[in-house]
């Protein structure tokens, strides 16, 4: 494979989280970009009484994204470059979850003939380098969006530097989300491309660490491979990941999708398994620290998806499941999900999910079940 192709993979992989539009100038050697993605969703919900505590009727959700960068080329083979992506959105979780604050990527990058360094608040190699069920519309397959419109009680944030996340919300290795690290991914070789992430804390206030957990400012360690080959006219990707959360826990990805002519199919897996010394939380200690709020540190979650591209129009189905092994804690999201892209600004989203969250009790104090019907507009810039 050429160099100014294994360029283009390494770039795709560590700025796969930029809005789908940005506008490039050019000055000399350098290389400037610019973008913004916004996202207004309506959601129309249907529950059983018994989760009116939870849920709302109908739910209005807005986002922005933002995307700038710049970069220096030396020349076809080294570059320097940094990055700023900053995030909010404009209303607020649900019941559970505290309101958003904007939150941001920032970060620099060298790519040379040998790889591409990476040092700041970003994703780790393995969440970059991640396969599995192909995600359609507005709401993604992992840490569905869909809980916007229907509370999970499973996936809480408590507030400040707490979080409560007794079952895994992805099959990424998003534990860390984008806490301060050091990263590098190797050239594409036959297909094959090699990453390393180094954290010397893991906590992140977006990711699934509480801040009052004794072992959350550890130190972590994450490895990842992809490859990418052409089996006749089947397009096979995978991946698998690993990570050691020091003193935590160990943390393991893998991830499969087959594409032919406007097929996917897709799925993944992701496992985690709680340092002994540190054992899951069982006993309520304070309001910021309750019982099992680390139980995602032993779970297991699996999402499968197909999906059908025509022309502008994509329409796909999907399945996530989560579970806790310590407890009954339970995750469940299918979604049917379309969306129509009008032109290089426009996009038309329209989704039908179905979930079943189930607590610690299986009560309606700490879970919920429902559908929704999301619909919505998309805008680049």
């Amino acid at each position: 494979m050429n160099k100014k192709l294994s360029l283009l993979i390494a770039s795709y992989l560590f700025l796969s989280t930029q809005p789908l539009q940005a506008k490039q100038f050019n000055y000399e050697n350098w290389t400037f970009n610019a973008g913004a993605n916004a996202k207004v969703l309506y959601g129309y919900n249907s529950f059983s009484h018994k989760f009116d505590s939870v849920n709302d009727k109908d739910q209005t959700y807005t986002s922005l994204n933002l995307n700038f960068s710049a970069a220096y080329n030396f020349n076809q083979d080294y570059q320097v470059g940094v990055y700023y992506l900053p995030d909010s959105s404009g209303t607020e979780y649900l019941k559970n979850y505290e309101p958003r604050e904007w939150d941001q990527q920032v970060y620099g990058a060298v790519q040379t003939p040998y790889g591409q360094f990476q040092v700041g608040m970003n994703y780790n190699v393995a969440y970059l380098m991640y396969v599995g069920a192909p995600s359609v519309g507005a709401l993604s397959v992992n840490d569905s969006g869909i809980t916007d419109f229907l509370s999970n009680p499973n996936w809480n944030r408590i507030g400040g530097k707490a979080a409560f996340y007794p079952t895994l919300d992805s099959t990424r290795l998003d534990t860390d989300n984008i806490a301060p690290k050091f990263s590098y991914i190797s050239p594409v070789y036959n297909g094959t491309q090699f990453g390393f992430s180094y954290m010397p804390s893991a906590y992140n206030r977006e990711g699934l660490l509480n801040g009052y957990a004794p072992y959350y400012n550890n130190e972590a360690y994450v490895v990842a491979v992809s490859n990418e080959h052409q089996f006749g006219n089947i397009n096979v990707s995978s991946y698998a990941g690993y990570g050691l959360y020091v003193d935590d826990h160990q943390d393991m990805s893998l991830g499969v999708s087959l594409n032919y002519a406007n097929w996917t199919l897709g799925g993944s897996y992701r496992q985690t398994d709680a340092d002994s010394d540190n054992p899951i939380n069982q006993q309520i200690n304070n309001e910021l620290t309750p019982a099992y709020y680390d139980g995602f540190r032993d779970g297991r979650v699996w999402n499968i998806g197909l999906s059908y591209n025509y022309e502008n129009f994509t329409t796909g189905v999907s399945y996530f499941e989560s579970m806790a092994r310590k407890t009954d804690n339970r995750d469940q999201v299918i979604q049917w999900a379309n969306q129509y892209q009008v032109d290089d600004y426009w996009t038309l989203y329209a989704t039908i999910g179905y979930v079943r969250f189930e607590g610690l009790t299986g009560t309606a104090a700490d879970s919920n079940e429902g559908c929704s019907f999301v619909t919505g507009v998309g805008f680049n810039i």
